[in-house]
């Protein structure tokens, strides 16, 4: 468990009660929304607590969240346009570090080292920021790409040894260190934009590495080889545009969210098939994608203000409103209550 005193952080100085650097939209309806019923009923947990009063999340454009691995209560939020934020209460509230780089702005991807409750790792821009001791100060050094126009998008810990980091980067290249970021090696070159990784739960060798749109690529011996994985997914028609991969608590099941919709792979990522849903190939955009890690037959999504639930791997979907007519952009269930999921919203770009 974390605790800190809140001198430690800068108060979020918010107008007219509005986390500032929002989104354009006036709507309300953003933020990150909660269920404790497995969707049955939502409630937005928007509570910014401020120098002035109490200001809200409420406007704000969610684009991805990570729940701390050793405590489930803590959550962190990168947001489009205001930084990062993180709760210590389940979203019941929300504040942002002091370091003032990382209070506006688009947050990329939050990874959060599954070892030392005190490690953060954060993308933005052309940066990899990390923290040792619970945010108090950064590191902006960690990995800086002085390329025009690349970005770090996504990042990833070894839970086996926590000193090997990836990072995905705009243009494609995906890179490892060994070394807690003191140096990097480009290991693969994907041409695309990275969307995602996944490291094996038992065999952090075992890598999936995603693109927005050119496919997924595996590894078996920690990056020093690579395949592109087919596997079934060029007869999907658009499911090598991968929005975001997940994985049960052994691996033995990992989804892909894509634009042709939901794949399901059984050996790691080798093989693929198709997950029936309610909706046609390609019809929704699904960006928010969850699992029971135990109980990987039980799938959550949201998509165009529906929430979608099956507890037999895709047979049967139950619906329900989300209550937002934001884009899900990311969602997480509890692994001590896989009932308890939360969805981050953004406004639609496209």
């Amino acid at each position: 468990m974390k605790y800190f005193s809140l001198a430690l952080f800068s108060i979020i100085l918010l107008g007219a009660g509005c986390l500032s650097g929002g989104s354009s939209s006036s709507s309300s309806d953003g933020g990150v929304f909660r269920t404790v019923d497995a969707g049955l009923e939502w409630g937005q947990v928007v509570v910014v607590p401020t120098a002035v009063g109490i200001g809200t999340l409420s406007t704000t454009d969610v684009i991805n969240m990570e729940m701390d691995p050793q405590d489930n209560k803590y959550l962190y939020i990168g947001t489009r346009d205001s930084g990062m934020l993180y709760s210590e209460d389940a979203g019941a509230s929300w504040r942002q570090p002091r370091t003032s780089a990382l209070a506006d702005g688009l947050i990329y991807k939050i990874e959060v080292d599954p070892t030392d409750v005190c490690k953060v790792y954060v993308a933005k821009g052309a940066r990899l920021y990390a923290t040792n001791d619970c945010m108090r100060s950064f590191d902006s050094e960690v990995y800086v790409d002085n390329r025009s126009g690349v970005s770090v998008v996504q990042v990833a810990v070894d839970w086996f040894n926590p000193r090997t980091l990836w990072i995905g980067l705009s243009n494609g290249d995906v890179l490892k260190s060994g070394d807690s970021g003191n140096t990097w090696s480009t290991v693969l070159k994907t041409g695309e934009e990275v969307s995602s990784f996944l490291i094996h739960q038992t065999d952090s060798r075992q890598v999936l590495v995603s693109t927005f749109s050119e496919g997924i690529y595996k590894t078996t011996d920690g990056g020093e080889n690579w395949e592109e994985v087919d596997g079934g997914l060029k007869e999907l028609k658009q499911s090598t545009r991968v929005y975001s991969l997940i994985q049960s608590e052994d691996s033995g099941v990992v989804i892909s969210a894509s634009q042709y919709g939901l794949t399901r792979s059984t050996d790691f990522g080798s093989t693929w098939e198709a997950i029936a849903l309610l909706t046609s190939p390609g019809q929704v955009k699904i960006r928010a994608i969850g699992m029971d890690e135990e109980n990987p037959t039980t799938i959550y999504y949201a998509s165009n203000a529906t929430f979608y639930r099956t507890t037999d791997g895709g047979t049967t979907w139950d619906t329900e409103k989300f209550p937002s007519s934001r884009v899900p952009r990311a969602l997480l269930v509890d692994p001590d209550d896989p009932q308890m999921l939360y969805i981050g919203v953004a406004t639609a770009t496209e």
